[in-house]
């Protein structure tokens, strides 16, 4: 279990993310900002970089009816005296609960290992061509790499509490970033395929316990900027010493997020979205429809269609009682993929429910369902 300091904490820290912090402004920037890196292969997900985004903050949002969840965000790899004198841990975590016992290991967290287990489940709904537990799982990977990229979640001193420093985990997390996210820019790079999961977590974890002593410094030059208040000039003051720092971190998140996610799409033998239909039963009609993606969506969601001879083309969405809620084409086409996007939050007051597509072309027409979870 995890001790009491830690639960009262964690509890602070959740209720306080839910309306700006790291876990969900932050975690949305970084699951967003994944798809700067992701490679022309995969361009077929192209809808993942909005649903990652909406999605980034599923697993803070799991820890109050999940007792199991908390412990994966975080992990106080100083507390380990191997990792003091040696810089590293062993990376089994049997091996770990035998030298520490269980209650030591989950009272201090085992984020590593939900980044491993996380990019396992990936890669076997890729192998499934589950394309939304994929989506989810995507998500979920990219929040826990985010919280292995937040100094404070890889250190015993998680709030400041050894050097009197108390609360300045949400004041970093949070605040801080809740008032200066608009200016956390940053570019992607060329996606990599990575050579060994558990490594690759491990050593950014190492890497970025380093940057610890850098937010507890600011945080002690911003209170003597402030006065010693957290007003307007801490936070200043605060930005001032780690907007760098912090604009690292996110890159770093979202480059390593494409890298995991590309590295699970690889390992599950590249499928694409065309493997999921019958592409050919309907090419001897002239025209194909693939299910929509992500589905269930909120609130906007890309449907891809095919022709493979010119023709006029219709793609209009029904409700369930058969009336018509848009037309989403409705033009001459010319043979080709094409996709299209149906944003429900820009039909006015549209509710939860199954949605019908239907693809009309000549005399031929294929429907698919869809559902609306807002």
């Amino acid at each position: 279990m995890l001790n009491l300091k830690r639960k009262i904490s964690l509890v602070i820290i959740f209720t306080s993310i839910i309306w700006v912090g790291w876990g969900s402004v932050g975690h949305k920037i970084i699951n967003k900002k994944f798809s700067l890196s992701m490679p022309q292969s995969m361009s077929f997900l192209s809808s993942w970089a909005d649903s990652l985004s909406i999605h980034g903050s599923d697993a803070d949002n799991r820890k109050g009816a999940d007792p199991t969840e908390a412990p994966k965000h975080y992990i106080d790899i100083d507390a380990y005296a191997e990792f003091l004198s040696n810089g590293k841990i062993t990376q089994d975590l049997d091996s770990l609960i035998a030298i520490h016992g269980n209650t030591t290991v989950y009272d201090n967290g085992i984020l590593p290992w939900a980044i491993i287990n996380t990019e396992d489940s990936l890669k076997n709904a890729f192998a499934r061509k589950d394309w939304h537990k994929a989506m989810l799982f995507a998500a979920d990977l990219g929040h826990y790499i985010g919280d292995g990229h937040m100094p404070l979640h890889v250190t015993k001193n998680y709030d400041g509490d050894l050097t009197n420093q108390s609360g300045i985990h949400s004041r970093y997390e949070t605040t801080m970033i809740g008032k200066y996210s608009t200016q956390i820019t940053y570019t992607g790079d060329s996606v990599k395929y990575i050579s060994n999961i558990a490594d690759s977590a491990f050593s950014f974890i190492y890497f970025n316990n380093k940057y610890v002593d850098s937010v507890l410094a600011a945080d002690i030059y911003a209170k003597g900027q402030s006065g010693g208040s957290y007003n307007t000039a801490y936070y200043t003051a605060l930005w001032q010493k780690l907007s760098g720092i912090t604009t690292y971190m996110f890159k770093l998140a979202s480059y390593r997020l494409a890298c995991f996610i590309y590295t699970a799409w690889v390992d599950a033998g590249r499928p694409t979205v065309t493997d999921v239909y019958d592409k050919d039963a309907q090419l001897v009609k002239g025209m194909y429809l693939v299910q929509n993606y992500p589905n269930p969506f909120n609130p906007s969601t890309v449907i891809k269609y095919g022709v493979t001879s010119s023709s006029n083309v219709t793609l209009q969405v029904y409700d369930l009682q058969g009336r018509l809620v848009t037309t989403l084409v409705n033009e001459v086409k010319q043979p080709g993929e094409y996709s299209v996007q149906f944003n429900a939050g820009s039909k006015g007051n549209i509710s939860s429910g199954v949605y019908f597509y239907k693809l009309k072309t000549g005399n031929y027409s294929q429907t698919k369902k869809m559902l609306l979870v807002k």
